[in-house]
């Protein structure tokens, strides 16, 4: 879709919304979204993921929505015409910021159906696109999906953390490739990190105007005044660095004390993930001696026995001795929030 003709967009999805006309729903939720995008009101409804906990309706400003995406194409240096790709669920915020970045900057937005296999041989070179981490690994696992991918300039991704199996696939892609930091309550992303080529990084830059600092929680706090932001508390514990930098160690509601030691699950998950194909993750179980103790939980009926031992040498070999998960157990089928997120067991 063109944003170039605000008007015509609108009478588009009014149109085909009122006849008999059924579109596919995530088409429909797209058009009511160019509706409530153009309409004289002043706020949007955005929904949060879930992660944590149930997922909350929040109301966004659209003045700050426009500034946030003024800023991710200036960063990008996105210019009128260029061609953008959504490919993500239009209800979260990452899809609607897509939405409204090419309104605003007059992109050429190609909308193709939100799956996790994100693929559409009608589209053409695309300068900007937006994927989740568990979209570019499912394109990565075929040739059209690798095709696909390198008619792509730039690649944001975002949602999740990017597992190290992926982060090493990652740099060979000749396609630059960017991770974002951000939430529904920043408007899509304050903070950008390069994943591949000369100038990868570890740590995430926020974007110009954008401060952060830590709170007594450890924990980031943001405050970017140009987005109506001031000091808004995360949940994301955080080392910062020199030049206003920052790498997230993991959530504090993840967080698991064995033995006086802090171990934050997603960074032994990063690891594991060069060992393990199918999905799994790290919660904790109470223990007498250590007080909690990592578990590792892995989506799958039971291992024979030869693999489980293969694992565990390995996860000798690869992490740090209290990282080790004490046990190892499988669960047929795990529960998700509506994002798809695995939903962590605390026992």
């Amino acid at each position: 879709m063109q944003a170039f003709d605000e008007a015509w967009h609108l009478q588009y999805a009014y149109t085909h919304l009122r006849e008999n006309w059924s579109p596919a729903p995530w088409k429909k939720a797209l058009m009511y979204f160019v509706i409530d995008w153009l309409s004289e009101a002043g706020t949007i409804v955005a929904r949060t993921s879930g992660s944590t906990g149930k997922p909350k309706k929040l109301e966004l400003q659209k003045k700050y929505m426009a500034q946030s995406a003024a800023m991710t194409l200036d960063f990008f240096g996105l210019q009128p015409g260029d061609k953008a790709l959504l490919c993500l669920p239009i209800k979260y915020i990452a899809a609607k910021m897509m939405v409204v970045r090419a309104f605003t900057g007059k992109l050429d937005l190609y909308c193709i159906e939100p799956k996790l296999y994100p693929i559409s041989p009608w589209t053409p070179e695309i300068d900007f696109a937006a994927m989740t981490p568990s979209q570019v690994q499912k394109l990565l696992d075929t040739g059209e999906g690798i095709a696909f991918l390198q008619r792509i300039k730039t690649l944001l991704l975002g949602g999740a953390a990017i597992p190290e199996i992926l982060e090493k696939k990652l740099q060979h892609l000749p396609v630059s490739v960017w991770h974002s930091y951000g939430m529904t309550e920043t408007m899509s992303h304050i903070a950008l990190r390069k994943v591949n080529e000369p100038d990868a990084e570890k740590v995430f830059t926020p974007l110009p105007g954008i401060t952060i600092e830590k709170n007594s929680n450890g924990c980031l706090r943001i405050t970017a005044p140009q987005l109506g932001i001031f000091g808004l508390e995360t949940h994301d514990v955080v080392e910062i660095y020199s030049g206003n930098r920052f790498k997230v160690l993991g959530r504090s509601d993840f967080v698991i004390n064995s033995g006086g030691v802090k171990l934050f699950p997603e960074q032994i998950e990063r690891k594991l993930s060069e060992w393990i194909a199918v999905p799994y993750f790290i919660g904790a179980a109470k223990d007498a001696v250590l007080g909690e103790k990592p578990v590792l939980y892995i989506e799958s009926e039971p291992w024979p026995a030869e693999q489980i031992t293969a694992l565990e040498q390995k996860m000798r070999e690869g992490l740090a001795k209290f990282e080790i998960p004490k046990e190892i157990r499988f669960v047929k089928t795990f529960q998700r929030t509506a994002t798809g997120k695995v939903i962590r067991y605390f026992e």
